[in-house]
């Protein structure tokens, strides 16, 4: 810390003399300050090659899991990572060469490998004479931050689609009603054997049309409430499915089977929560298939009071390599820059916390028998 009274000499603003005056007569104060911050600190030589770090306060080594002594002497790109942003790293160089303040929020890893969300300012410090000494960079781990509002935002869609579909369910039902009351009337009327077939299957249509009109109504009347502390099934799950369906496209296809359940049960997630998981699932393994495939849905109960739900797909599957990976927050494998990485991150926090258990295997055959796609299994505690 001999060098803080030196460095705090840079600032420009003559508002921080009372901090050079700190440093000058009581340095173990400066200390407390900066070793007290409940934000990452660190001070780079601007003095030397490749900007080493030359000090960092104790918030850093609690965020990074890096000691001191690991990163005196080096440069921070350490803290850079697979799906940091080459973007991001581009716009701190050019501030760094430009002798500019910088403010980013990027992805960097910790000792352990695991990522964090990070809200990044540095700005050049200067001495009394103008000469560049160092850089000062001041960082917050806002991971959980984000993956709140990403939960939040996802809730809130969720609820006005699901308002969206009540209003929508009522217009079909108007409109249904006619059609199917008119040719049931006059249904046993109809002699002739192919237009007696033909208004037979529109008979039908319209019946199916109306009793998907129906999921539509009962998903907008529960709207996903988070008052509940549970979700019934098998209903809730069908209820999500019939929602998931309208997220995907025609072209994917979606089997259930909610096997031979002995009762209703409960698994003690609300249905707000517990949609988040499933469609989330879903809407993945549509995009692993490229919007063309095939996804199974699975509901199983045991005699050990849990529940499985898996969700298969017939996809490219998942690497070995990566299972451990794709539970991590901004870990994604696409090609397009739209995602958050954060959809996977939030379905093991929603799961873990109802006391239940995820599993990632082989899941159903890939066409032309090339290998097998991905199946997420969902192993949760029931409420009878």
């Amino acid at each position: 810390m001999k060098q803080s009274g030196a460095l705090m000499k840079s600032w420009k603003n003559d508002g921080y003399d009372v901090l050079e005056d700190i440093a000058g007569q009581s340095p173990e104060l400066l200390k407390s300050i900066l070793e007290g911050s409940p934000d990452t600190i660190s001070l780079s030589d601007a003095s030397r090659p490749d900007l080493p770090l030359a000090y960092v306060n104790p918030s850093f080594e609690k965020t990074t899991g890096y000691q001191r002594a690991d990163v005196l002497g080096r440069n921070c790109r350490f803290l850079q990572g697979e799906e940091t942003s080459s973007d991001d790293v581009a716009r701190i160089r050019r501030a760094i060469a430009d002798r500019q303040p910088v403010e980013v929020t990027l992805v960097n890893y910790r000792k352990s490998g695991e990522p964090f969300l990070n809200a990044l300012r540095i700005g050049p410090i200067f001495d009394r004479s103008g000469q560049l000494t160092a850089f000062l960079g001041i960082q917050r781990d806002i991971t959980e931050q984000r993956l709140r509002a990403q939960q939040d935002n996802t809730r809130n869609r969720l609820e006005a689609l699901g308002t969206a579909s009540g209003a929508l369910a009522h217009q079909l039902n108007n409109l249904l009603h006619p059609v199917a009351s008119l040719l049931s009337l006059h249904l046993p009327d109809i002699t002739d054997a192919n237009m007696r077939k033909d208004l037979e299957i529109a008979l039908y249509s319209a019946n199916q049309a109306a009793e998907l009109s129906q999921s539509l109504l009962g998903l907008s009347r529960g709207r996903f409430e988070g008052g509940d502390s549970a979700t019934q099934l098998p209903e809730g799950l069908l209820r999500i499915i019939d929602l998931a369906r309208l997220m995907v496209p025609a072209s994917m296809v979606i089997e259930t089977s909610t096997g031979s359940l002995s009762q209703h049960l409960k698994i003690p997630i609300n249905e707000t929560l517990f949609a988040q998981v499933v469609i989330n699932l879903i809407v993945n393994a549509s995009q692993a298939c490229e919007h063309s495939g095939r996804i199974r849905i699975d509901l199983t109960a045991s005699q050990t009071q849990r529940i499985k739900i898996s969700i298969a797909d017939d996809g490219p599957g998942i690497p070995d390599a990566d299972v451990n990976k794709i539970f991590m927050p901004f870990y994604t494998k696409r090609t397009s820059k739209k995602g958050s990485g954060l959809g996977l991150s939030v379905v093991k926090r929603i799961i873990n916390e109802s006391g239940g258990l995820i599993q990632v295997g082989k899941g159903l055959p890939q066409p032309k028998g090339r290998g097998f796609g991905c199946v997420i299994t969902l192993d949760i505690p029931f409420i009878t």
